[in-house]
């Protein structure tokens, strides 16, 4: 409990406030932190007997013959939860520093329990992260234990719920990241089951009974430049994991359906999410090399470019060539070329489905 680095922490600290040497031993009498780095685990004898006898040692002139190791000074003992767990030693004149043993011990003891609370917390933090993690990738076998567990680590899962993927842009420090996470724990403080389980990415279980409105899930979003989510809801707890896997899918399928867009519903990606998954197979090389001829024919891009403004506006040409800035008559050269060079024509349905699906297939595995 009373650590090398919390016990340096404490001298630090005392010394700043008080102006004279500071000593902290261990449990043993072993000085542990000092403000004399020569001192560093000396046995310090006033320590050793302020522990045996469990009560404050003065150690005057008279007794540095007796007290190996030591100098003038005080040395009480540091409790926690009425324990004997080390002693702090202030060195100096003793009528000059009698004054300051009570605050100084009370000091040291209140930097224990807080570092003990702080060591509680972050360990209830990991096993919370590693306990939703294992149910993210569906590797719960006893249910019963997992609820237990769930609740003793204050993990609320209120079903059905919907399954959300938060994922949040890399920071350059640690505090910034910190500072991040406290703002969206803030956010969602009502939800106990926001966990993180990345650097940068946060599961949510929310309770379709609580769902957030869109438009405060889209400020939220836009603040902090989020990238959210939804998989489908899941009625029971091993309808988690595939809910999950379907959130996370949407994101990556959603950035390329439609840039700048930040919220991600897999209800409306199902078929970008089919061919994401697709994309991650061997077996889809003759549908990807669709447009491969396309490649030394279009160095500008100016057919693909508008394959898509196609796809994006239905088939209009009206509107492609609005949003391309070109005649009509351009836009129908073009697709006829699309066709001449990939023997798939864009104005037929059929074709122009293998031709998205290539697209698609294209784009998601350059994400590789």
């Amino acid at each position: 409990m009373l650590t090398r680095t919390l016990a340096q922490e404490i001298v630090n600290r005392t010394i700043d406030i008080i102006g004279y040497n500071v000593n902290v031993m261990d449990k043993d009498g072993i000085i542990i932190g000092s403000g004399d780095q020569s001192r560093l685990f000396e046995l310090h004898a006033g320590a050793v007997e302020a522990i045996a006898k469990e009560v404050e040692v003065e150690v005057g002139e008279e007794d540095l013959t007796r007290l190996k190791g030591t100098k003038t000074g005080i040395n009480l003992p540091i409790t926690f939860n009425e324990e004997i767990v080390g002693v702090i030693g202030i060195t100096g004149p003793l009528d000059e520093i009698r004054g300051y043993g009570k605050l100084v011990k009370m000091a040291a003891e209140l930097s224990l329990s807080q570092a003990f609370l702080t060591a509680e917390l972050q360990w209830d933090t990991r096993h919370k992260e590693e306990l939703v993690r294992q149910l993210i990738r569906a590797e719960i076998e006893d249910w019963n234990l997992f609820k237990t567990r769930a609740g003793s680590l204050g993990l609320s899962i209120s079903l059905p719920c919907e399954v959300i993927c938060i994922d949040t842009p890399q920071t350059a420090t640690r505090y910034n990241e910190e500072r991040q996470k406290y703002a969206l724990e803030e956010h969602f403080k009502e939800y106990s089951s926001l966990t993180q389980i990345q650097k940068d990415r946060y599961v949510l279980f929310l309770p379709t009974k609580k769902a957030i409105s869109k438009d405060k899930l889209l400020h939220i979003a836009s603040r902090f430049k989020l990238d959210v989510g939804y998989g489908t809801i899941a009625y029971t707890l091993d309808e988690i994991a595939p809910s999950y896997q379907k959130a996370s899918y949407s994101i990556h399928a959603g950035r390329f359906k439609k840039a700048g867009q930040q919220i991600h519903y897999y209800e409306e990606l199902m078929l970008d999410v089919s061919l994401y998954k697709l994309s991650r197979s061997t077996d889809m090389k003759e549908l990807k090399e669709i447009l491969k001829p396309l490649k030394p024919e279009d160095q500008a891009n100016q057919l693909l470019d508008t394959l898509k403004a196609y796809i994006e506006h239905n088939g209009e040409v009206k509107q492609v060539a609005k949003a391309l800035f070109v005649h009509r008559n351009t836009v129908q050269y073009r697709l006829q070329k699309i066709a001449d060079i990939t023997k798939k024509d864009p104005r037929v349905l059929e074709q122009l489905l293998e031709l998205y699906v290539s697209l698609k297939l294209n784009q998601y595995d350059g994400m590789k």
